[in-house]
C-alpha cells in the first residue's frame, strides 16, 4: 500500500511540474512581448534595418509562391542527413528510458534490447549520410561547427557498439542502464551541434568594407 501510494504522489508531482514548464513555455514569449510598449514593441518584432536604412519595397502577398512538392525521390534522399538523424536520437532516448523500467519489469528487457540495437544502426546511418553531406561546408564558416559535430558523432557511435556488448552478456547486462545515460548525453550534446549546422545564425555584426 505505501509503494502505491508513493507512486501515485510521484506521478502527481511529475504531472504538475510538466504541467508547469508546459504553461510556462506557451506564457513566458507571449507575456515579453506584451510588456513591450506599442512602438517598441513593432520595432522588436521587426526585422533589422538595411545599413542604407531603406526599408526593402512592400511585397504583395498575391506575389508569394507557394512551396512546391518536389519528386519524392527527390524528397526523400535529398539531405538524407537531416531525415535519418531522428531516429537514433529518438531510439536512444526510448532506450535508455526501457532499460531503466526493466529493473522493475524484466519483460521490457527484449523491448529494450532492439531498441538500443536499432539506435546503433540508425547511428551509422546517420554517420555515413552525414559524412556525404559535410563536404559542402568545406572551407566554409560553420566548417568547425561540423568538425565538432562529426566528431561527436563518432563518440556516439563507439558507445552504441559497447551498449549493445553489454546488453549481450549476462554479466553486464545489469549495468547497460547506466551506460545508457553516457550514451543519452552524448546523443544530445551531438544533437545541439547539429542543430548548429543546420539552424545557427551569427549575431556578430558585420564588419563594413572600405
Amino acid at each position: 500500500m505505501r509503494k502505491a501510494a508513493s507512486r501515485v504522489a510521484f506521478h502527481r508531482v511529475i504531472g504538475r511540474a510538466a504541467a508547469t514548464l508546459l504553461v510556462a513555455m506557451v506564457l513566458d514569449p507571449a507575456l515579453a512581448i506584451a510588456q513591450v510598449p506599442g512602438p517598441a514593441r513593432r520595432d522588436s518584432l521587426a526585422p533589422p534595418a538595411r545599413p542604407e536604412n531603406l526599408a526593402p519595397p512592400a511585397r504583395p502577398e498575391s506575389a508569394a509562391v507557394p512551396y512546391r512538392m518536389p519528386p519524392l525521390r527527390q524528397a526523400l534522399l535529398s539531405e538524407l542527413h537531416n531525415k535519418i538523424i531522428h531516429f537514433p536520437i529518438v531510439l536512444t532516448l526510448g532506450g535508455a528510458l526501457l532499460l531503466i523500467l526493466a529493473r522493475k519489469r524484466p519483460e521490457l528487457e527484449p523491448v529494450a534490447f532492439w531498441t538500443v540495437w536499432g539506435a546503433a544502426l540508425f547511428t551509422l546511418a546517420a554517420y555515413f549520410s552525414g559524412v556525404s553531406q559535410a563536404q559542402r561546408f568545406e572551407g566554409r564558416p560553420k566548417e568547425w561547427v561540423v568538425t565538432i559535430h562529426r566528431n561527436f558523432g563518432i563518440a556516439v557511435g563507439i558507445t552504441q557498439a559497447v551498449w549493445v556488448f553489454l546488453l549481450l552478456r549476462t554479466g553486464t547486462r545489469r549495468w547497460a542502464w547506466i551506460w545508457g545515460l553516457l550514451v543519452t548525453a552524448l546523443v544530445l550534446v551531438a544533437a545541439f551541434w547539429g542543430g548548429l549546422v543546420a539552424h545557427g545564425r551569427s549575431n556578430l555584426p558585420r564588419v563594413a568594407g572600405p
